[in-house]
């Protein structure tokens, strides 16, 4: 639901406070976002849930600009401020209103055992008492597994306390690596649970759900911001990741003294180990976690931190800028031109603006740190509230691939042959997962396609099976042509699979190791970075996500292979997505090449690699955009319409795009994927400089024409 409804009651409520309602002849949970003068005639508020909110006024307000702001249902965002498994750890009280019946606070069950439930009717009736939910009143016990372990002490001492031989196997296992989780130390020294519970008693280790980077150096770097931060902006700009949080520690640091707490977002899980681990060491101070990838509980315990106030640091995902903290003194965000932190899924958000926006209503500062920003960043922001970290100097070779046979030129696997024999690291970046991205018939020609989605289906060798990667349909391989009855379909182009099993002929004796994200796990990925920084794996092979990791002393080399597919995608964002791509992999290197294979030497995104002049190569795009209206210059609507049949799909939008005629709108026309997960799609694009107004229209058009089947994303940063 994207509107609010009148209920009455007769007591006080606050902003954000759960209730239960008579909604459609059922009891739903309702939020109250505010109180208007009472009317005759409406329903009245069943009960409350909590007895007051665990959300502050900025927080409702936050969540009201956020359902506006981009279309999404207000209720599903309140969900996620306040997650169901909150009641989980609840205990319901019973507490006195009145002195006249002489009663304490008592637990729900315990004032049952006693009084009966007639009794509690009675004084709720009279107003002698009222039920109030406590949070936290149970604590969450993590899985022990998924946490880290780390010594409590220096060796010397935990050598000293430990008196059995395991002990001093998990003593020295955790001393010679960084990040374990319980899960890999019983692996490693074949230590169980129980043992390790009994060492965490003695005070030889303790559990923690992020890791300490022993082995971590300290980047040299005498920069950082003004303490002061009289501006509640910046923009910390170019420069790895440690040394983006060396010129703000210095803030994060006095922040905390302050007493205040700190939100620090970072777009991948995968991220999280690593920075609460710097976080760690060089700030010592309690870290709490949150985002999709960990247990219920892990999330309880960061989400009951929050509303407690004390003055902790709270790391997380997109999901983390919905953390209800009280006492929120800085707002952080880690590269912030990263697509993930823009929810594609109801409710759609993006979470970079709802933290500025969070910062804007507390009145405190937000520091955007990115190798690149975002290209609106220098739009909005004037130059006295941009830090730029010194460039290192670059070496970055261009491949022309257009008179090359192979998946690998010949002048990158020469590059590659010297890095190992330096024993330096490789980082080879592919854009698509599997063995190949197609298969076809090298007779007839026909590709082997979804078929619940109008897309080719990948080819992934190791699990022997066709797999789409927008629905996950999966197919057994076969390789007899469903179209003219010959066995010629054979895997075209390549994707990760394909290019380890090539270098693997290459480099027999070279350890490689590939990073699939469905495959891993975050703690997983982030030890393989870890193995790579140890001289573990020579070669490490991945997505886009292995350029999310950090600055690598090892790397000698980092390839792109295919970005050509990006460039001439129908998305006015491709080109800075590129940019942006290409610049995060410079960083990861130091004292090594950028290899770049393309058929596109010529082209203007590829010329700008020699200089990664960031403010140049944004500035003509802003130029671009501003003579085509678009983002940062208005805002961009993206309209999706889902249809079980595309003849009545089509008669659909496109009565919708004609009802929308005094607005300036590209389309409607068949969606690139005009068939996904069984449905087909139509969608067009409405250029505004009144988004309110046009959401306003928009809605009236659904009303209409009805609600179902439509998806609207404001200013994605790619199209949907």
């Amino acid at each position: 639901m994207r509107k609010t409804f009148l209920y009455s009651f007769g007591d006080n409520l606050e902003l954000g406070e759960r209730v239960l309602v008579d909604f459609n002849n059922r009891v739903t949970i309702g939020y109250i976002v505010g109180s208007v003068e009472s009317k005759p005639g409406i329903k009245t508020i069943t009960e409350r849930i909590d007895g007051a909110s665990f959300l502050s006024v900025h927080d409702v307000k936050m969540i009201k600009w956020a359902s506006e702001r981009f279309y999404s249902p207000i209720g599903q965002l309140f969900d996620l401020m306040i997650p169901t498994f909150v009641d989980e750890y609840a205990e319901v009280f019973v507490e006195p209103i009145s002195d006249l019946i002489g009663l304490e606070r008592l637990r729900l069950k315990d004032f049952l055992s006693v009084h009966g439930e007639k009794v509690l009717d009675n004084y709720l009736k009279k107003g002698f008492v009222k039920l109030r939910k406590v949070p936290a009143m149970k604590t969450p016990k993590p899985r022990l597994r998924e946490l880290f372990v780390i010594l409590n002490s220096s060796l010397g001492e935990s050598l000293r306390i430990a008196k059995t031989p395991d002990e001093y196997d998990v003593i020295n296992y955790l001393f010679s690596g960084e990040g374990a989780t319980v899960g890999q130390v019983i692996e490693a020294t074949g230590v169980g649970i129980e043992k390790l519970r009994r060492m965490e008693k003695k005070g030889l280790i303790r559990f923690t759900q992020t890791p300490i980077l022993h082995n971590l150096v300290w980047e040299k770097n005498d920069l950082s911001l003004p303490s002061g931060l009289e501006c509640k902006e910046w923009l910390v700009v170019k420069g790895s990741i440690e040394r983006r949080f060396k010129v703000i520690s210095d803030v994060l640091r006095k922040t905390l003294e302050e007493g205040k707490s700190v939100l620090y977002l970072i777009p991948l899980s995968s991220q999280i180990p690593y920075l609460t681990g710097m976080l760690q060491k060089y700030l010592g101070v309690e870290i709490c976690v949150y985002h999709g990838g960990i247990s219920k509980s892990q999330k309880a315990m960061t989400w009951f931190n929050a509303i407690k106030g004390e003055p902790k640091i709270f790391v997380g995902t997109r999901i983390g800028v919905f953390l209800p903290i009280k006492n929120l003194g800085l707002v952080v965000v880690e590269s912030n031109e990263d697509e993930s932190y823009y929810q594609f899924d109801e409710p759609v958000y993006d979470a970079v603006e709802m933290a500025r926006r969070k910062a804007l209503m507390m009145n405190i500062p937000i520091i955007l740190s990115s190798t690149t920003g975002r290209i609106d960043d220098y739009h909005r922001l004037d130059k006295s509230r941009i830090f730029n970290l010194p460039d290192d100097s670059k070496n970055i070779l261009v491949i022309d691939t257009r008179k090359q046979t192979s998946f690998l030129s010949d002048k990158l696997l020469e590059q590659m042959r010297d890095t190992l024999e330096n024993n330096r690291g490789i980082i080879i970046t592919v854009r698509r997962k599997g063995y190949a991205p197609f298969v076809t018939c090298a007779i007839c020609g026909y590709t082997v396609i979804c078929p619940k989605c109008d897309v080719a289906m990948s080819f992934h060798k190791s699990a022997n099976l066709y797999k789409c990667h927008q629905c996950g349909h999966t197919e057994p391989v076969d390789d007899l042509c469903p179209k003219c009855g010959t066995r010629a379909l054979y895997p075209k182009g390549y994707g990760t699979e394909r290019i380890e099993k090539i270098i693997r002929y290459h480099f027999p004796s070279a350890r490689i190791v590939r990073i699939d994200s469905d495959e891993m796990s975050y703690s997983t990925m982030f030890n393989r970075f870890v193995e790579f920084e140890r001289g573990e794996i020579d070669i490490l092979i991945g997505t886009r996500l292995v350029l999310h990791g950090f600055r690598l002393e090892r790397v000698g080399l980092i390839a792109f292979l295919d970005l050509d597919g990006l460039l001439f995608q129908p998305d006015y964002n491709s080109r800075v997505h590129i940019f942006q791509q290409l610049c995060q992999g410079s960083e990861m290197v130091r004292n090594g090449k950028m290899i770049v294979q393309t058929s596109e030497v010529e082209n203007e995104v590829i010329k700008h690699l020699f200089t990664f002049d960031t403010e140049k190569f944004y500035f003509k795009e802003l130029q671009k955009r501003k003579d085509l209206d678009y983002p940062p210059f208005g805002d961009l609507v993206q309209v999706v319409l889902e249809s079980e049949d595309p003849s009545i799909g089509w008669e659909i939008v496109s009565s919708c795009a004609n009802s929308l005629s005094d607005e300036k709108i590209l389309g409607p026309v068949e969606h690139p994927v005009f068939k996904l997960k069984g449905k087909y799609r139509f969608h067009f694009l409405v250029k505004t400089d009144a988004l309110m107004r046009t959401l306003q229209k928009l809605d009236e058009v659904f009303t209409k024409l009805g609600k179902k089947g439509w998806r609207v994303l404001v200013n994605p940063p790619r199209l949907w």
